[in-house]
C-alpha cells in the first residue's frame, strides 16, 4: 500500500486508505495515532513486503498553529538494506485559504529510517500538497534517493468521492521520474489505483485495486519488489 496518508505524505499513497489522504491534515492540537493491516505495503505501486501482509502504526501530534510533527512504522522485507522495519519520521505544517479557507495547503520534511541497517537505507523527501473538494495534489522531491546522491521527483494526483453515506470511491494516479526512478527500474513510471472505503463499528476498510505502467522487463510477480498487479485490502483503526 502507499505510505501513510495521514502522515501528511501520502501513505502513500502514506493513512491506512486512500480516502484518508483527503481528509484536512489537522484540526485542533491533539495527540493520536492509528494502527492497521494491509495484504500487502505498496509504495508508489512496488511492495515493500514481497507481495506478504504488513501491520502499520502512527502517532502524530498537531498544534493548533499548524505544526505537525509524527512517525508510522511498517514491517517491511526488502533485500535492498536487508530490513525488517521501517520508520519514517516527519514534520510539517499546514494551512488553509480561500473565502471560506476551502483550500488547504500542506508542507512536509520525511526521513525514511530502517533501523539496525547502515546509512544507505536513509534519505530526507520533502513534498507540498494541495486539497480541495476531495481532490489532493501533492509534489514529492529528494535529491539524494536511497542515499544514492540521486535526484527523484514524484507527482500524484488523488480524489475521493463519497456515492452513499460512509462509502467513498476513492482513485489516485503518481509518476516517478528522474534519476532515482532509472537508479531502480531505468525508466520514468506511472502507478494508480481504483477503490472503495468505508467504516464500520469504528475501523476504516478498504478494498482496491493496484497497478502501474512499468515496461514487461521490469515486471516483478513474486517476491521482493513485487509489481504486478493486485487487490490491495486494509483495515485500520484510528484512536
Amino acid at each position: 500500500m502507499y505510505k501513510k496518508f495521514n502522515k501528511k505524505r501520502i501513505a502513500q499513497v502514506t493513512g491506512l486508505t486512500l480516502a484518508a489522504a483527503l481528509i484536512s491534515p489537522m484540526v485542533s492540537a491533539e495527540v493520536s495515532g492509528e494502527i492497521g493491516v494491509t495484504s500487502d505495503y505498496r509504495f508508489r505501486g512496488v511492495s515493500q513486503t514481497a507481495g506478504d501482509f504488513a501491520v502499520q502504526g502512527s502517532i502524530d501530534y498537531s498544534a493548533d498553529n499548524g505544526f505537525f510533527a509524527g512517525a508510522w512504522a511498517s514491517n517491511v522485507d526488502d533485500e535492498s538494506y536487508d530490513a525488517d522495519v521501517e520508520i519514517d519520521i516527519y514534520a510539517g505544517y499546514w494551512g488553509a485559504f480561500g473565502e471560506d479557507e476551502e483550500f488547504e495547503y500542506d508542507v512536509t520534511l520525511t526521513y525514511y529510517t530502517y533501523p539496525g541497517q547502515d546509512e544507505s537505507s536513509k534519505y530526507l523527501e520533502a513534498n507540498v500538497g494541495f486539497y480541495f473538494a476531495g481532490f489532493h495534489l501533492a509534489q514529492w522531491y529528494t535529491n539524494d534517493y536511497a542515499n544514492a546522491d540521486v535526484d527523484l521527483h514524484y507527482t500524484e494526483l488523488n480524489y475521493s468521492y463519497e456515492f452513499i453515506e460512509n462509502w467513498s470511491i476513492d482513485a489516485h494516479v503518481g509518476y516517478s521520474y528522474g534519476d532515482g526512478a532509472d537508479l531502480d527500474w531505468g525508466e520514468d513510471y506511472m502507478d494508480y489505483s481504483i477503490g472503495v472505503s468505508t467504516e464500520l463499528a469504528g475501523v476504516g476498510l478498504s478494498l482496491a485495486w493496484l497497478d502501474t505502467n512499468l515496461s514487461d522487463d521490469n515486471m516483478i510477480d513474486d517476491g521482493p519488489w513485487k509489481n504486478e498487479g493486485t487487490v490491495l485490502a486494509t483495515a485500520s483503526y484510528a484512536f
